[in-house]
């Protein structure tokens, strides 16, 4: 155990080292490689190209940056090993509203995974099944998302009533967007924000608002976005359209409250059930050390342990499906 102990200190220190002297590095680097994008930007005249007609996609979004990392030979790595999965992956990433860059967060679910080998290596003797704690990153990202989203839906009602006050005043929706990104919280303000930036450089209006619900991937935000567009392109009244659909968003609001209370205790339930065999095991190896501290050691009590944990998981996962309920 000292050892393990001496072992791994050294390594989460040599690991900081390197953090902090990357984070100095990427500093300097940036500050390059926004000059350079700036250099650039200055060089577009306009959205329309010299034959008169829009330029595609992706020669409007040429300015977004789309680096998967800040090392170069990390980001084309990256990308020639993930080119399937790189654009969910970074949706993911940005959808939890942290600020690494793909590759980096790549990079620590890597770490994690060899201190999780490390340690069931120690204790279980199963070094292969101690990278699943790859998976624990992810799991982080995805909690991340749904807690920015929800606050996101929070926000909603009340934001949908100032944008409604606004086109009632003579604002037009690009006005009304700008109103919220500077008068609203985060994170709805660094949303708007983006769709703000996105139009500035040229991406019309209604990709703008499409990448949004792309980005939130919630039904609230997907009928504001194409409310929004249909009506830019058929007409109408579009102050009473975001006021219907304000109240609606309070409605689901309101019920999914009622339902996340109604499952509440199904989901303590699942939490109680993967803490209090761990809980108990700690309690009774303090109490009888003699007894419990063969079972981590034997081959056949590591078995048992691993099957414990692997069923474990299941039911957690099959009682988080049962208390989910879409609305």
């Amino acid at each position: 155990m000292g050892i393990l102990f001496i072992t791994l200190t050294v390594f989460i220190v040599v690991i900081i080292i390197c953090w902090v002297g990357y984070n100095y590095w990427q500093k300097f680097e940036a500050k390059k490689t926004q000059t350079e994008r700036l250099e650039q930007a200055i060089n577009v005249q306009s959205q329309y190209g010299d034959s008169g007609k829009p330029k595609t996609l992706e020669e409007l979004q040429f300015r977004k940056d789309k680096r998967l990392s800040n090392l170069p030979w990390l980001d084309e790595f990256l990308k020639k090993v993930f080119q399937k999965r790189v654009t969910q992956l970074m949706i993911l990433v940005e959808q939890s509203g942290i600020t690494v860059k793909l590759g980096e967060f790549l990079l620590i679910t890597t770490l994690v995974g060899f201190i999780g080998a490390i340690l069931v290596k120690q204790f279980l003797g199963f070094p292969l099944v101690g990278f699943v704690a790859c998976y624990i990153p992810f799991m982080w990202l995805k909690q991340l998302k749904s807690k920015r989203a929800d606050l996101f839906i929070g926000q909603m009602p009340q934001a949908l009533d100032l944008l409604r006050g606004d086109l009632k005043a003579g604002l037009d929706v690009l006005g009304g967007l700008k109103h919220l990104a500077e008068d609203s919280k985060a994170p709805l303000s660094e949303e708007m924000s983006k769709v703000i930036a996105e139009i500035n450089l040229g991406l019309p209006i209604n990709d703008a608002l499409n990448n949004l619900a792309e980005r939130m991937e919630t039904m609230d935000v997907q009928m504001l976005c194409t409310g929004i567009i249909i009506n830019r392109e058929m007409g109408g009244n579009l102050a009473e359209l975001v006021g219907k659909v304000s109240v609606t968003v309070r409605e689901r609001f309101r019920l999914k409250g009622i339902i996340k209370a109604l499952t509440a205790e199904g989901k303590m339930s699942s939490i109680m059930l993967m803490v209090l065999p761990f809980v108990m095991f700690i309690i009774l190896n303090c109490v009888a050390p003699e007894t419990y501290n063969p079972f981590l050691k034997d081959p056949i009590g590591q078995k048992i342990i691993l099957g414990c944990l692997v069923s474990m998981s299941i039911g957690w996962v099959m009682i988080q499906k049962m208390t989910e309920l879409d609305v």
